[in-house]
């Protein structure tokens, strides 16, 4: 497997734009786990809920993560997305980038999110 890249804020958008789609009371559960939960659990909790709903995009950006093609990742083991998923949130800046996300406000854009610490105009 290749190494996974380190966040960046790109990833902030991409992520911000799969919650969108999803139902308010998951959103509202994965951010409620990362406050009491370890950030493995919360990793897992979050990929979970995206993959059940938005299969492609997580997949597109797993695939991202670790410098591949969608059709390359294909290619490799059926446990390569797994350990993708388990090596990001493994790492320190995991839990800092939930928490950018939860400050997020609800009328961002994907094209415009808003950063930590400003509010939306």
């Amino acid at each position: 497997m290749n190494e996974v890249r380190e966040l960046k804020a790109k990833d902030l958008k991409t992520v911000a734009k799969m919650l969108g789609k999803l139902k308010a009371s998951n959103v509202a559960e994965i951010f409620k786990s990362a406050e009491t939960a370890s950030p493995m659990q919360t990793g897992v909790a979050l990929f979970q809920i995206l993959a059940a709903d938005v299969t492609d995009e997580i997949y597109e950006w797993l695939a991202d993560l670790a410098g591949l093609t969608v059709e390359e990742l294909d290619e490799l083991p059926a446990a390569t997305p797994v350990d993708i998923v388990k090596e990001l949130v493994s790492r320190g800046d995991w839990k800092s980038f939930l928490a950018s996300l939860g400050t997020m406000p609800k009328d961002s854009t994907p094209s415009r999110p808003a950063m930590a610490g400003q509010t939306a105009k």
